[in-house]
């Protein structure tokens, strides 16, 4: 009987949440195994050889047995735990979770408590392939709890894939005070946090080939200055200056000359394909492949954000699913960006084709186009592109 609730536990813990049965929990370590083994040759040898001298022996192992048994019982009476999770955190980077323990007592200390965590990764379309990570399982201990107190501690993590991630349940434990013994329970403490794809460093080539780009430009637009597109500062008259460049109103204030400083915008648009094929059999090779690829586009993205200021950018994403994203300004797009690129998955990419016809119909000289693919093979991107593909397009 022992042995079937151990097993029923064991399958209740593998559920979303816990069972019943799981709920509270008895185990022996294996010091307490050793000590039950000695106490039932004892037990046994005493009922063979009828001696008194052996039963008595059992007896007095006995009593401590079953008082660490008491002991662990009252001290997991009345307690609670609690965790708090960053929602968000970036892949690489190490992250603290607090998890807290409650003593609900009025007489009795909490000594030597033991909270373990369960950490995993949760996949729609099993995007993780054969480097889904086994469960991580943290651990904090409580030395002492006071009655009607609380104490925090912390644990912490590296991930070094992103993803959603989910935590719990929550197991607390105590073999307090001999260690035969180990009583615990679960509570159904559950958290979620996303992870990030990691943003690299673009090289001085990425930025060598934009810069070409933009001196390649011929705009079509009204200029506020002689030479210049887009004002920038104010400063002093300086022999040369045009008239037309004073700025009348602020020298009228300053009681002398003010010269409207512009200087040259060349910021592109940015179009950025992501094509996140994938076998419906991926290797650890091909995950690894789309792992690059997500982190090398939230790269190219962030950075287009923070160099450029006003011009549009555009994400169109085929893998498993297929989804669009445009932004004007920084400060609404990095969440949005960085919380879609964390759960995209590699699949089919049937979109494609699709997406790169959308992108056509907006290139013009202003427009930078990036194709990032996990495709190896360049006769399956012509395919899907056709022989003659988009114009200007880069493809990484």
């Amino acid at each position: 009987l022992w042995g079937i609730r151990l097993v029923a536990g064991r399958f209740a813990r593998a559920g979303s949440r816990v069972g019943r049965l799981n709920r509270n929990r008895v185990m022996l370590p294996r010091e307490g195994m050793m000590y039950l083994l000695i106490m039932i040759v004892a037990f046994v040898a005493s009922l063979i050889g009828r001696s008194n001298m052996l039963m008595l022996v059992f007896s007095i192992m006995a009593g401590p047995f079953i008082v660490n048994g008491w002991v662990t019982f009252s001290l997991l009476r009345r307690n609670h735990v609690r965790r708090t999770v960053p929602p968000r955190a970036m892949a690489g980077e190490t992250i603290s979770v607090e998890v807290t323990l409650q003593n609900r007592k009025l007489w009795f200390s909490s000594w030597l408590m033991v909270v373990r965590d369960r950490v995993g990764r949760s996949s729609e379309g099993g995007f993780l392939g054969p480097s889904t990570e086994v469960g991580l399982e943290p651990t904090v201990l409580f030395a002492s709890v006071k009655p009607g107190t609380d104490r925090t501690a912390c644990y912490q993590l590296r991930l070094n894939r992103r993803g959603r991630y989910q935590f719990g349940p929550l197991e607390v434990s105590t073999r307090f005070p001999l260690g035969l013994v180990e009583r615990g329970f679960v509570t159904d403490e559950h958290g979620e946090m996303l992870v990030y794809p990691q943003i690299g460093i673009l090289s001085s080539r990425w930025y060598r080939e934009s810069q070409l780009a933009a001196e390649m430009i011929e705009r079509q637009q009204t200029r506020k200055g002689m030479f210049e597109d887009e004002f920038h500062h104010l400063r002093n008259f300086r022999p040369g200056d045009s008239p037309r460049e004073v700025h009348w109103r602020t020298s009228a204030r300053m009681n002398e000359l003010m010269v409207q400083e512009f200087h040259q915008s060349r910021d592109q648009e940015l179009i950025v394909l992501l094509d996140l094929w994938q076998p419906a059999r991926p290797s650890e090779a091909d995950v690894e492949r789309v792992e690059l690829a997500v982190s090398f586009t939230a790269t190219i993205c962030m950075d287009h954000l923070r160099q450029t200021r006003g011009v549009e950018q555009v994400l169109s994403i085929c893998g498993r699913k297929s989804t669009s994203l445009r932004y004007t300004t920084i400060g609404q797009a990095v969440e949005s960006l960085l919380d879609t690129l964390a759960l995209v998955e590699g699949g089919p990419a049937d979109g494609l084709a699709l997406a790169a016809m959308k992108a056509s119909q907006s290139m013009n000289s202003l427009v930078r186009c990036v194709l990032v693919t996990t495709r190896r093979n360049d006769a399956d991107l012509t395919s899907q592109l056709g022989s003659d593909g988009l114009p200007n397009l880069e493809v990484i």
